[in-house]
C-alpha cells in the first residue's frame, strides 16, 4: 500500500498474498534442506497459535490430531520423494493448544534440484474446512438413519457410494459394489435388461429415474424395491452426481398380489354366479313355456 512512510507499491507477490489471506487462506513455505518453515499469520492462526511464535516441522506435526499425525507425515514424504510427483493433498485435524480442533485441507507442490535428486522447496496453502465437514457429517447421519439404501454416482453412472443398509442386505461393501455393474448383477435376471434401459434413459435425458426390481440379499432371496433417483446439479445446470435410493416394497407388493388374487377369485365366483344365473332364467322361461 501506497503511504508516506512506505513510498513503494507492493510487488506482485504481496499482492497475491494479501489476496490470499484475505480469502481465509493460510500459506507455508518449508525449505526440505534447512529446515526452515515458514508460516503466514492465518496459517498459525489456524493451529491456533500467535503470529509471533516460531514454527518447525516437528512443531507443526505436534499441532495435528494424533490420529493423523503418521498419515500426514507419511503423505509429506511422499511428496518430498523426487520419484514422485511432488504433489500434496490431504486433510488433516488441528489441536490447537486450548483444545480446539479444526479440520483443515493442505494443498502445495514440492520443488526439486535439476537433477531431481532431492526436494529444495516445498510450498503450500491451508484453509479451514471444518464447516463443511461438519455438513458432511449431518448428511451421513441423515443417510444413515433413513430406512433406504442410499447410493450415489458421477455424472457417468458410476457409482461412488452406498450406505450401510446396501452393505447390510447385500453383504457387499462399498468398494466392491463400486463401479457400474454390481448393482445391475444383483437384480432379478428378469429385471436386469429392464432396470438397464431405463437408467440409461435417465442418465442420457438426465430425466428422474423410478422403477420396480427386485434386489437379490445376502441370503440369496430376492425382494422387491422401489428404485428412485434425481441428478443433482451445478449453477449452470449440468449434472455433478445422482442421488438415488431404494425402497423396500416387498410387503406391498405381496398385499398388491393378494389383492389382485382376490379380486381375480371374486370376478371368477361372479362369472360362475352369473352363469348358474342365467341357467336358472332359461329354466324358468322352459317352465313358464310349457305351462
Amino acid at each position: 500500500m501506497l503511504t508516506p512512510d512506505n513510498p513503494t507499491l507492493p510487488t506482485s507477490y504481496e499482492r497475491l498474498q494479501a489476496a490470499v489471506e484475505a480469502a481465509g487462506v493460510g500459506t507455508w513455505d518449508f525449505n526440505p534442506l534447512t529446515g526452515e518453515l515458514l508460516w503466514s499469520a492465518r496459517c498459525k492462526e489456524l493451529f491456533g497459535l500467535p503470529v509471533t511464535e516460531d514454527v518447525d516441522y516437528p512443531r507443526f506435526l505436534a499441532g495435528l490430531h494424533p490420529d493423523d499425525r503418521a498419515r500426514t507425515d507419511a503423505v509429506v514424504q511422499q511428496a518430498l520423494d523426487p520419484r514422485g510427483s511432488g504433489e500434496y493433498d490431504i486433510e488433516y485435524r488441528t489441536v490447537a493448544p486450548d483444545g480446539q480442533v479444526r479440520w483443515l485441507r493442505a494443498t502445495g507442490r514440492a520443488y526439486f534440484d535439476a537433477s531431481r535428486t532431492q526436494a529444495v522447496r516445498f510450498i503450500g496453502t491451508i484453509s479451514d474446512i471444518s464447516q463443511a465437514k461438519r455438513r458432511d457429517e449431518e448428511y451421513r447421519f441423515v443417510v444413515e438413519f433413513i430406512p433406504q439404501m442410499v447410493w450415489l454416482t458421477d455424472p457417468a453412472g458410476f457409482h461412488t457410494f452406498f450406505n450401510q443398509r446396501w452393505i447390510d442386505y447385500t453383504g457387499y461393501t462399498v468398494e466392491q459394489s463400486r463401479g457400474t455393474e454390481m448393482w445391475n448383477n444383483l437384480l432379478h435376471p428378469d429385471d436386469q435388461e429392464r432396470a438397464r434401459q431405463v437408467w440409461g434413459h435417465s442418465l442420457a435425458t438426465g430425466d428422474d429415474y423410478e422403477i420396480e426390481y427386485r434386489f437379490k440379499g445376502r441370503d440369496g432371496q430376492y425382494r422387491w424395491f422401489l428404485g428412485l433417483a434425481k441428478p443433482i446439479r451445478d449453477e449452470q445446470g449440468q449434472i455433478v452426481q445422482w442421488f438415488g435410493t431404494c425402497t423396500d416394497i416387498a410387503e406391498q407388493k405381496e398385499m398388491q398380489e393378494r389383492i389382485e388374487r382376490a379380486y381375480a377369485d371374486l370376478e371368477a365366483k361372479v362369472t360362475f354366479r352369473t352363469l348358474d344365473l342365467e341357467h336358472q332364467v332359461q329354466e324358468l322361461k322352459q317352465q313358464l313355456g310349457q305351462a
